[in-house]
């Protein structure tokens, strides 16, 4: 059980590292909606 999730974690790593390496944006969407909203929610944080 934990050798098994320990190599599902380096697959997602590797997979997640070779997206960057590649210049794939795989959060591009959430990033960019995420940065329009941001503006406005810092005045709301405690």
């Amino acid at each position: 059980m934990v050798k098994g999730n320990l190599v599902a974690g380096l697959l997602a790593l590797a997979f997640f590292s070779y997206a960057q390496y590649a210049g794939w944006n795989l959060f591009d969407k959430e990033a960019s909606a995420q940065g329009a909203r941001s503006s406005g929610s810092r005045l709301y944080h405690k």
